[in-house]
């Protein structure tokens, strides 16, 4: 996972595999953000994602603002969007 941050913005890239084990990663990269804080998430290396990972993409929506919150997912593969329209995450995150 990398990660950067750019004045209110924090760019996650997303490693292959998006699950239980980057929990630890993915909360440092979150948490401590001051309000307002813009969200960019990289899925473009995302192969596979399990259900930790639609937590942790709730979670971090939650404590980010919840409806208020700027969230986007940009470059996921046509498999990993699918799995996200199931989710019903469409309604919930900016995919683009």
């Amino acid at each position: 996972m990398n990660v950067s941050k750019e004045g209110d913005k924090v760019l996650i890239r997303l490693p292959k595999l998006f699950g239980f084990a980057v929990r630890s990663e993915f909360k440092q990269a979150t948490v401590g953000n001051p309000p307002g804080t813009k969200f960019q998430l990289d899925f473009h290396e995302v192969e596979r994602m399990d259900s930790s990972a639609l937590g942790m993409l709730l979670l971090l929506r939650e404590t980010s603002g919840g409806v208020a919150s700027d969230i986007v997912i940009v470059n996921s593969r046509p498999e990993i969007r699918k799995l996200l329209q199931l989710a019903n995450f469409h309604n919930l995150f900016k995919i683009q």
